[in-house]
């Protein structure tokens, strides 16, 4: 079933066993001035794991956490292929990704592609990645990822500023070093 519509504002999420907030098969979401946090050292704590979107805002976020910030996903392969919806017309602004992997991930679970998607006005603060994309072989013809623009994006301790892994191997991750830093607007 489709969610519709949805608006979540100002909430503080922390401490979640695992990814913070999952959307899926939903469109037009707004995620506006909500505050995500888990331990630096917290493993598969992604902060937003919208899977097959279809129009989300993210304005005014502050993440910190274990793992990638924003990882954009459209479904396992076959999710992905069965369903063929990708994840498209998002946008994220005005948003501080503090520690964690990824500032903004499109995938692993990638299979029905992303597309459209819009990162500007962003602080990307000791994050291992600024853009991130990462995905298995076999994903097909179905797994495009077109159209994805970054502006005005500082990123202050990000190790790698942009990496494309197209055999993504859990193995080789690691994790970042503490931080008690802030961003600041």
């Amino acid at each position: 079933m489709y969610k519709r519509q949805i608006v979540l504002h100002g909430l503080t999420i922390q401490n979640s066993p695992s990814w913070n907030l999952h959307p899926y098969f939903s469109d037009n979401l707004r995620f506006l001035e909500l505050t995500i946090l888990n331990p630096w050292d917290s493993p598969n704590t992604d902060g937003m794991d919208p899977e097959s979107v279809n129009g989300l805002e993210v304005a005014g976020v502050y993440f910190s956490l274990g793992d990638d910030c924003i990882a954009i996903k459209s479904g396992k392969y076959y999710m992905g292929h069965k369903y063929k919806v990708p994840s498209q017309n998002i946008f994220v602004r005005q948003c501080c990704m503090n520690n964690g992997h990824g500032a903004v991930t499109i995938g692993s679970e990638m299979a029905a592609g992303a597309r459209h998607i819009r990162v500007e006005n962003c602080l990307f603060n000791r994050t291992d990645r600024g853009l991130r994309i990462k995905t298995r072989r076999g994903r097909g013809k179905d797994a495009v990822v077109e159209d994805i623009r970054f502006e005005n994006i500082k990123m202050d301790h990000v190790l790698t500023p942009f990496v494309l892994n197209s055999y993504y191997n859990l193995s080789l991750i690691h994790i970042s070093e503490p931080t008690r830093l802030r961003c600041i607007s």
